[in-house]
């Protein structure tokens, strides 16, 4: 449903500004005429076969002051048409933030199919802590949710409701910005959005994925501004699809003139929280004592804030959900949320003489470049370079070999700086920078016993997710996950060692060493043995099997998002005994297509070239992908690679015994 959006979830809290009117009502009890004609209108099942709901009217208005305060009134109009629809809607729920405004329900109702109205009863409207705050370690009294639940709804249906937004206390002051929507995962008939304002504080705006209507016009000093949709059709969800404000049509707005502007408002509320006192500026001295190099300071440094300060956050000062604590209260506590850890490292970093600013950024949505809006919801480090460049670095990943991990390259952010920075992106992190690399030595002996021992090697993302799966865990219970894989790739095999490399050592690449073994792996076909590689069978390199796995439509319509780039090796080299020859092993793969390359061969050593005899097989596959999302295009590409990955994983070594031949 639309509301006026500052996209800034948890750590930077922001509110929703709106207003509306609603369509003329009766009393609690009564439907009006009006009303009873839309949803009359609307249709039903019949019309929209794929829909599970429809949203009839999405009406709002909005009225800002010049000093960035307003009012919010949101009137909607929802018919249910499946259960699904009917799970979506039977609890709506609306964000705001004590510390910036309120939010009232001026009405609640269930309009059954035969037009009468059953009123949500008071006890059925309540307040509670954000649970995205809570989930990510944020104990924050002051973000709300405001939940209305529809407790006689059933399909066929229509909840209505609407609500009042007032914002006393403007997270920007003298400031107006957000995002409204106009597209959503269900078809939507009619939606408004009308925002007033002072004609000294003109909107600047723009529409994004999409048209709609747009009127202006001049009330005295004030402006209005008006856009509506009619008949929009509903987004149909895609597995790993990119953030909904990023694929449907939205309305950018803002009445600031520049990112400069907001990057030197930042600036301000962060400046006065780097001060530094005695304990803090003696634990930098320790740190960096016998480091010799720039890098080496700010590796020091990093790992403390990283490995010392938990990620946990209670909101403080005037500025709550949005501006650092003192960087001396975080040092001291050892706690803080992301812009807490951020200002930390920002000022021991200051402390060694080396320049850094702090940085916000938004993870997992696009932020619109064309226009300044406080689209963020994370912050990070910025270290500059003797060349004026700058580094990145988050201080709240845990257990990253890195600085900044794949997952945050290629993504927005904006430097929070005295003199004022427009919006960047960070680096491109390349595939080859975050690889696994599966080496494997494997013996078959002429009673069909198979042995293995297996390497996985890891740098960047891969390095990352593994090390923290590990840690996730006991000991234990990674070797028996590991049995169970080993299972799942042939029953009957039997894992004989295990071990992994120091997780907590971030100074040295996470890796997995084990060895197994399988009886009478090959199988009789007549007078002919055949096997795989099992490597080939891409149990081992797990970052694929997880992530390709929301690959699984034929076809997209919206970008695919792996969220970050990376890449892997394998290679298994299988001895065989002597008395073994190869007839066939499966043909050579060779694919580069846009940001996807794929290689897959098998090599093979006869006897004479052997010192021992026997005949040894070698498979290599490699495969790169690239980029953190793909067009539909380029998806279409990494499907042709994936089938022929797919096909390469069926084929086997054919052997002939020398009796036989």
């Amino acid at each position: 449903m639309n509301c006026i959006k500052k996209i800034a979830a948890a750590v930077m809290v922001l509110c929703l500004i709106a207003i509306t009117t609603a369509p003329q009502s009766a009393t609690a009890s009564q439907v009006s005429k009006e009303t009873l004609d839309l949803i009359k209108k609307a249709g039903d099942k019949e019309r929209y076969p794929d829909a599970n709901a429809i949203v009839i009217l999405d009406k709002t208005d909005v009225e800002f002051h010049g000093d960035g305060t307003g009012t919010t009134h949101n009137y909607s109009l929802v018919k249910i048409l499946t259960q699904s629809g009917l799970e979506s809607y039977s609890d709506y729920k609306i964000g705001y933030y004590k510390a910036y405004d309120t939010v009232r329900v001026e009405q609640a109702r269930v309009i059954k199919a035969d037009g009468s109205a059953v009123d949500v009863p008071d006890d059925m409207i309540k307040d509670i802590n954000s649970t995205a705050t809570e989930e990510m370690n944020i104990y924050e009294p002051d973000a709300k949710i405001k939940v209305i639940t529809f407790k006689n709804l059933e399909i066929g249906d229509c909840i209505e409701y609407y609500t009042v937004d007032s914002v006393f206390h403007a997270p920007m002051e003298n400031e107006f910005d957000g995002i409204a929507g106009f597209q959503s995962f269900d078809p939507i008939i009619k939606v408004e959005y009308n925002i007033t304002g002072p004609k000294n504080k003109p909107l600047r705006h723009m529409t994004r994925n999409g048209k709609v209507n747009f009127a202006q016009k001049e009330v005295g000093d004030k402006v209005s501004y008006s856009w509506w949709a009619e008949n929009v059709q509903r987004i149909i969800s895609e597995p790993a699809m990119p953030a909904l404000q990023d694929v449907a049509t939205t309305v950018v707005f803002t009445t600031l003139k520049s990112w400069e502007d907001m990057s030197r408002w930042w600036n301000a509320i962060a400046e006065p929280k780097y001060a530094m006192n005695d304990s803090l500026r003696a634990e930098v001295a320790s740190l960096t004592a016998d480091k010799q190099t720039k890098d080496e300071k700010i590796d020091a440094i990093y790992r403390f804030v990283d490995q010392k300060v938990r990620y946990m956050g209670l909101g403080t000062g005037k500025k709550k959900g949005l501006e650092p604590k003192p960087v001396t209260e975080t040092y001291e506590t050892k706690y803080g949320v992301c812009r807490d850890v951020a200002a930390l490292m920002v000022a021991m970093l200051r402390e060694a003489k080396i320049e850094s600013e702090i940085v916000l950024t938004g993870v997992g949505y696009e932020v619109p470049k064309a226009m300044p809006v406080l689209a963020f919801n994370h912050a990070i480090v910025a270290i500059k370079n003797d060349d004026g460049t700058y580094r990145y670095a988050d201080p709240t990943i845990k257990n990253s070999t890195a600085w900044l991990p794949a997952v945050e390259m290629d993504q927005q952010v904006l430097l929070c700086t005295k003199k004022g920075n427009t919006l960047v992106d960070t680096p491109h992190s390349p595939a080859e920078q975050n690889m696994g690399t599966i080496k494997a030595t494997s013996n078959l002996t002429e009673a069909g016993l198979f042995t293995s021992e297996v390497t996985i090697s890891t740098i960047g993302i891969y390095d990352l997710a593994l090390r923290g799966w590990v840690k996730a865990m006991p000991p234990a219970q990674v070797k028996q996950i590991w049995s169970y894989l080993l299972s799942e790739m042939y029953p009957g095999t039997r894992l004989t060692s295990f071990d992994f490399s120091d997780a907590d050592d971030l100074h040295k690449p996470f890796e997995i060493k084990l060895s197994y073994q399988i009886d009478k792996y090959p199988t009789e076909a007549g007078k002919f043995m055949l096997m795989k590689s099992p490597v080939s069978l891409g149990f081992f390199e797990i970052i694929s099997k997880f992530t390709l796995a929301s690959a699984s439509l034929p076809e997209r319509k919206y970008p695919w998002v792996l969220g970050f780039s990376f890449g892997a090796d394998e290679e298994e080299t299988i001895n065989l005994p002597a008395g073994l020859q190869i007839k066939s092993v499966p043909d050579p793969v060779s694919k580069k297509l846009g940001p996807i390359e794929y290689k897959m061969i098998y090599n093979t050593t006869s006897s004479q070239e052997l010192a021992g005899g026997g005949t040894q097989i070698k498979y290599e596959k490699r495969l790169l992908i690239d980029a953190k999302q793909m067009s539909p295009a380029e998806y279409a590409q990494l499907k042709q690679v994936l089938l022929a990955s797919s096909k390469a994983q069926r084929g086997e070594i054919i052997m002939l015994r020398d009796d036989q031949n």
